[in-house]
């Protein structure tokens, strides 16, 4: 019974999302006559872009942090002649059913016709989460222990292009995460206390872009790639010393005017003292981002974008990935797999920004997922 009314509620969220979207973003042009135009209007607009404020109250479903809704404000900032990707600005806030919240401002731009790439954010809040143990079998897997994770959290990330290149970039990114972690532990027996940790992790890394795509918000051709390493050290401002390394990797293809194929490849490394709820995980759906954390993780993902109306679209997706504590033998454990479906709607003429609402079933959960903008 309380499953389905979960269901219920999110279908009203949804619903009621879909219509608010639609009344504050209007534009010149009916929604309704939006759904069934031939997109002639959407390209005459695009000639006189100018910056827009996007308002969407998105409804929250998921393993992670539950049912319930976010507030996220946008301002999608005018693109000029010469740019090639969108500067957005934004702040947010979450309150789900778990009783988690978060709040958080981000800014995103490109300066200097692209040539400088900034991002920085800053954000606050509390999570009821669960955590599943380490590794991708582990013995509290199927009976996982509630704590309560409380963060300050600051990103800065500056990139610029490369001499002699036109789609290479370098640069740095500076991360500061001041945590409370109550572990309640006490669920395992009568005579186990909680566990309560404080935690300040700092990294500053160093980071490399190679980018092609054609948009940063729905990008239909091109190739991303970004590497980045790590350090975390009490030298920049934390607790914990250890490293990470990151890198993923996107091929957008064409397939035909309205549908394009997106490959992705992912893989996260670590070493050292890395607190838990900072070990690498799976970036996949179907299942709690909490539930597989080991040292090393490694996934692939293909999905499908089919715009059947101008604002108007669905995906499909598989995935796989595998995690381990020693690198050697990442691809030779448990493989985890998640299928599913989405619906895309763009919520202005302009901007190729959609709103998601998407279905997965992992090898061992289910999830729905509601987003502004596309996972990758």
């Amino acid at each position: 019974m309380q499953e389905t009314r979960k269901n219920l509620l999110l279908v009203f969220w949804l619903l009621l999302t879909f219509t608010i979207s639609a009344f504050l973003n209007a534009s010149d042009v009916d929604v309704v006559d939006d759904f069934f135009d031939d997109g002639h209007d959407a390209e005459v607009v695009a000639e006189d872009e100018k910056g827009q404020w996007v308002p969407v109250p998105i409804p929250v479903s998921n393993p992670t942090v539950g049912t319930g809704l976010q507030a996220v404000l946008l301002y999608l900032h005018p693109r000029s002649n010469d740019a090639q990707h969108n500067t957005t600005s934004g702040i947010m806030g979450m309150y789900t059913d778990s009783e988690s919240w978060a709040t958080g401002i981000f800014h995103d731009d490109y300066w200097l016709n692209d040539r400088i790439r900034f991002t920085g954010a800053l954000g606050n809040g509390k999570f009821n989460l669960k955590f599943y143990g380490i590794g991708d079998d582990g013995i509290i897997s199927n009976n996982p222990i509630p704590y309560e994770f409380k963060m300050n959290i600051g990103l800065l990330k500056l990139q610029t292009r490369l001499p002699g290149s036109e789609n290479w970039y370098g640069g740095i990114q500076y991360l500061f995460l001041d945590s409370e972690t109550a572990l309640k532990t006490s669920v395992v027996g009568p005579n186990t206390l909680d566990l309560n940790l404080k935690i300040k992790t700092a990294a500053l890394g160093l980071l490399a872009t190679y980018d092609t795509r054609d948009d940063n918000y729905y990008p239909t051709r091109g190739q991303w790639f970004e590497g980045k390493w790590l350090d975390y050290s009490e030298n920049w401002g934390g607790d914990k010393e250890y490293n990470k390394s990151i890198g993923f990797y996107n091929y957008y293809l064409p397939v035909k005017d309205s549908l394009t194929l997106v490959l992705r490849s992912r893989l996260e490394a670590s070493s050292g003292d890395v607190p838990f709820f900072d070990l690498p995980t799976l970036h996949m759906g179907g299942f709690s981002r909490d539930r597989y954390r080991d040292q090393h993780t490694i996934s692939i993902h293909a999905e499908g974008r089919y715009k059947f109306r101008p604002r108007w679209g669905v995906i499909g997706f598989y995935e796989v990935g595998w995690l381990n504590d020693d690198f050697s033998q990442l691809l030779s454990g448990r493989r985890i797999s998640s299928y599913g479906a989405g619906l895309r709607w763009q919520v202005t003429a302009e901007k190729k920004m959609n709103l998601g609402l998407d279905a997965a079933i992992s090898t061992d959960d289910k999830a729905f997922y509601i987003q502004v903008g596309e996972r990758f």
